[in-house]
Parts: structure tokens; sequence; C-alpha cells
């Protein structure tokens, strides 16, 4: 872990967060692009634009499998929360939630950051039923998020699978 000097360390905390989650939502949203089914793909992401306060929300991306949130909750200090559709006797997206867990760590790790951010992770609650989530937003036509069709793209076994059929 390096350090950063002559930076207030609430400000440098807080750059690094925002730098892991962002860097979190792209590798998210390349993870959601390998699945096939298009409902899988929609995602209702909000964004806000307005300086960080006291329980503002910076980003959020809700899809009918994945949550991943951006939010200011401990005084000034952003935080990451995150969820997962539970699949129980269902195992067919349990690559993708699994896969989506170890990113989310190994963003925050502190060998993997300038300050140690840790515990940006709120844990304090996991949203579990992404699907009715995401329902939810989109029936009650939210007009803070906006939907977004993220474009599938292929995985390197999935081509390989198409070229052996054909």
């Amino acid at each position: 872990m390096k350090q950063q000097t002559n930076i207030n360390p609430l400000a440098a905390f807080n750059n690094e967060v925002h730098r892991a989650y962002f860097k979190l939502l792209k590798e998210t949203e390349k993870l959601i692009a390998t699945l096939q089914q298009h409902e899988l793909r929609c995602t209702l992401q909000q964004q806000d634009n307005t300086p960080i306060s006291v329980f503002s929300k910076v980003h959020e991306l809700v899809s009918p499998l994945l949550y991943l949130s951006l939010q200011c909750c401990d005084g000034e200090r952003l935080s990451i929360k995150f969820g997962f559709e539970q699949g129980g006797d269902d195992y067919r997206f349990s690559h993708i939630t699994a896969k989506f867990l170890r990113m989310l760590y190994k963003c925050t790790a502190s060998e993997n950051t300038t300050v140690d951010i840790e515990d940006c992770i709120h844990t304090d609650y996991i949203i579990v039923n992404c699907s009715e989530l995401y329902e939810c937003i989109e029936d009650a036509h939210h007009k803070l998020h906006t939907f977004k069709l993220i474009k599938h793209r292929s995985t390197a076994t999935q081509r390989k699978r198409m070229l052996s059929v054909a």
C-alpha cells in the first residue's frame, strides 16, 4: 500500500473509494455484458453530480442480478453497498455473482489501493432480491434512474462453443 502525502485523510479516502467504485462499475458492466439473456443486461442507473453530502447517493446500478451503490453514509465518508440475486436451487448465475464478489473485494483490497479503504464496503445490509428491486424501481417510473441496456459481448468460451457447433 502506497501512502499519499499533503492531502486531507478524508479526501484521500474518498478519492480512493470513488476511483475503486468506478473501476468496479466498469468491470461489473463487462460482467453483465457476458449474459446472453436480454432481460439480465437491462440496468437502471442513478448518478448524482451534486457535491457529496451526508446520506447522499453518488451512483447506483440496479440490475436483475447485481446491485452496486456508492453512497455517503458515515458523516462525509464514501461507502460501497452491494447485492446479488440469490439463486436458491438455481445455480445458473452463481459464476457471475461469485466473480462479482471477488471483483468487489479485489478493487478495495489494501494491496490494490493507495489508501486503505477496505472498510468502505458496507455489509450492514446486502440486497439479495435484485430482480424485485429492479422491478419496483421500473414500475414506479422512478425519474432519478436512467435505463441502460448493456450490449452483449461473448466471452472466449461462448465464442469457442459457437464455433464448435458451426
